[in-house]
């Protein structure tokens, strides 16, 4: 069925051969079965699909890129791996970073022509409109930096008065000199988060003062980037990684993102799209439902169909007759892995409590009024796999993996039980996904 299926694939990718057509139809399907082959450890198959996907369109992702090559280096298809990573690279992914990544630094170590294929990549000049990418650069630093306002003379006296004697509370003394020297280094902040010790009614309200400032400039800093964001979009339409490039996120001291070069993978680089960043991290979007324009951006192939719940105001379904608001189906797809843990000296007859400290269960998500058929529906619609697929993907993703992969995610909750009676309870209780 599978071998008929991707045949299918090919026969109309041929057809559609750089058809830049509904992204939600010829593409983010095919993507699917991609990544449901790579959770079934099939590299060939997500491979085949990877191809037919890509030959569907002009503008794939990055994202899918970098899987396709790894899929590629498992297979042992070296000359494919080069050739998808270049495209990466076209996009803006920094060509030193494929030697830092998680699967890649380890090809970069064995291979014998990579220095070669590093050295091509360096000449490499994405072909992308930087000063709207800078732009937004701007205005994305505007909502995930904390704005600075300085304190005011008293404030500062107090904190580092306050400071000194807590370096002096530190003091500990050396083992070999018998000196006393600074076991913790206690840095001195200029900063409006720091309650320090009895503070004064007097500097309390200079605090509270000047946070109001500090949360005004805030609010403004919103404002003013997703005014700026829209108005790019009605110019210049949903800017996608072919426009901009993969963004380079400056996330010191960011309330949002946590991006680190040597973690994992790049994520943040591949994984994300600075207007969709823009509108998500802000808390401010006039009163309008985006959700038409993402809709739209992801059938165009600005944007994957998972960005969409980065966004805060995907939309809620109304319940007329309790006025509940229920899930948005885009975000469905959601499992708990749930270890349960008895006394040591417990030993439970029923055969599902055996083995208790290792066993786990997976408990999926209530689905509200819906049926899952009515969920897949409309989450197929835009692209999304269906409730089954992404638990699949939950599954998959509850280990460190190297690949990218979107939908489904888990969380993960151990509960000490009190009794086998309880515990029994419990599982009775909840529904179960395996």
């Amino acid at each position: 069925m599978k071998k008929l299926l991707l045949s299918f694939i090919f026969l109309f990718s041929c057809r559609v051969l750089f058809a830049q057509g509904d992204f939600t139809r010829i593409y983010h399907p095919i993507i699917n079965s991609a990544e449901l082959a790579i959770v079934d450890t099939n590299y060939y198959e997500a491979l085949d699909y990877y191809k037919a996907a890509f030959d569907n369109v002009k503008k794939p992702f990055a994202k899918d890129y970098y899987n396709a090559a790894i899929c590629a280096a498992m297979v042992g298809k070296m000359n494919t791996v080069f050739d998808y990573l270049e495209k990466i690279v076209e996009k803006g992914y920094p060509s030193d970073s494929l030697r830092k990544d998680a699967f890649f630094k380890y090809v970069a170590d064995t291979c014998k022509v990579w220095k070669k294929f590093e050295s091509q990549m360096r000449l490499v000049k994405p072909s992308i409109n930087r000063e709207l990418r800078d732009s937004l650069k701007v205005y994305h630093a505007l909502i995930t930096q904390e704005p600075y306002t300085p304190l005011t003379a008293e404030l500062r006296t107090f904190y580092k008065e306050y400071t000194k004697k807590l370096q002096d509370s530190v003091m500990v003394k050396d083992r070999k000199t018998g000196k006393k020297e600074v076991f913790t280094q206690v840095i001195f902040p200029d900063s409006l988060t720091y309650f320090y010790g009895k503070m004064p009614e007097k500097l309390i309200k200079q605090l509270d003062s000047l946070r109001k400032i500090n949360d005004l400039k805030t609010s403004n800093n919103m404002r003013l980037a997703v005014h700026k964001a829209l108005n790019f979009i009605d110019i210049y339409g949903f800017p996608d990684e072919s426009l901009i490039g993969l963004p380079e996120f400056n996330t010191k001291h960011s309330r949002v993102f946590r991006f680190n070069i040597y973690r994992q993978n790049d994520y943040p680089i591949l994984d994300r799209n600075l207007a969709v960043s823009i509108l998500g991290g802000s808390l401010f979007t006039y009163g309008k439902d985006l959700t038409p324009m993402l809709i739209q951006a992801i059938r165009d192939g600005k944007i994957p169909p998972h960005q969409i719940n980065r966004v805060g105001n995907a939309p809620l379904e109304t319940n007329n007759s309790n006025a509940e608001k229920t899930p948005n189906f885009y975000s469905m797809g959601n499992v708990k892995v749930l270890q349960y843990r008895l006394d040591e000296n417990l030993n439970c007859e029923n055969r599902l409590l055996q083995g208790k400290d290792d066993k786990k269960f997976w408990k999926k998500e209530q689905l509200s009024l819906y049926s899952e058929a009515e969920i897949n529906e409309k989450r197929l619609d835009i692209g999304l796999e269906t409730l089954a697929d992404a638990y699949k993907k939950a599954f998959f993703k509850a280990h460190p993996r190297v690949f990218i992969i979107n939908g489904g995610s888990y969380q993960t909750e151990l509960s000490y039980v009190s009794s086998c009676e309880v515990l029994e309870k419990m599982l009775k209780e909840s529904t179960f996904v395996r």
